[in-house]
This record gives structure tokens, sequence and C-alpha cells, in this order.
């Protein structure tokens, strides 16, 4: 009797799993969540790591931030970063060279940000997480 539960349990599941294909989900977490989960598949690279890939250049992207009044938040190169990212996903890519972050004086701005970069698109090579200079120890 056992054995029968457990056979119509792994059917059940199977099916359903089958009937869930291709269902999309939307939930009232907004953008903000679509927005971090883009910015997690970007990698940053160097350019000279960038150049060892056979990666298309999708264009420029910017991002900046002005902080109007002093109990603003700050700006953030870590916050301007992850808004490079979300946009090089938004075009397409899964690749990010930062190119220069600054700060400048900019009208009624207590402090104001901006960074630039180039967004790629990068062919996902197998291993690509292990450094060129690890050593391949086969036996």
């Amino acid at each position: 009797m056992h054995h029968k539960l457990t056979l119509a349990g792994i059917a059940l599941c199977a099916l359903s799993f089958a009937g869930c294909n291709g269902i999309q989900f939307n939930t009232n977490a907004g953008p903000y969540v679509s927005d971090r989960i883009g910015a997690s598949i970007v990698r940053e690279y160097t350019i000279s790591e960038i150049s060892q890939y056979n990666a298309t250049t999708l264009g420029f992207v910017e991002a900046s931030y002005c902080q109007e009044k002093i109990n603003e938040r700050k700006a953030s190169k870590s916050a301007l970063v992850r808004d490079l990212k979300v946009r090089t996903q938004k075009m397409g890519g899964n690749g990010l060279v930062v190119e220069a972050c600054g700060t400048a004086a900019y009208g009624a701005c207590q402090t104001y940000m901006e960074c630039r970069g180039v967004a790629y698109s990068v062919p996902e090579r197998k291993g690509d997480d292990i450094p060129d200079t690890a050593v391949n120890t086969h036996f």
C-alpha cells in the first residue's frame, strides 16, 4: 500500500509541474524586486577582462543621483553601479564595464554623483567562474 501511495504522489507531482510549464507569476513586489534580480545577472568586468571574451558592445549606460536635501540618502557608487547593471540588463546585456564614477557640483544638489559604463552581451563559457591563472590538475 505504501508503494502505491508513493508512486501516486510522484505521478501527481510530475503532472503538476508539467501543467505549470510556461506560467508567469506576477507579484505586487514592483519594479524594485525585478530591477534587483536584473542587476544580479549582470557581471562587472574590467576593460582587460572583457577583451578576453567575444563580447558584443550594446552601448553606453549612465546613471546619476542628486541629493537635494541634507536629510536624504547620499549618493553611493554601489547604488549607481547597480543602476548601470539594471540598464545593461534592460538592453539585453549581461556584462558591464564601468568606465568612470565621480562627484561634481551640480545645481541645487548637496552632493551629485554620476557613473558611466559600457554594456555588453558576453557569451557564456564553460568554467567561466574559474580564473585563467588556475592550475589544471587532472590525475
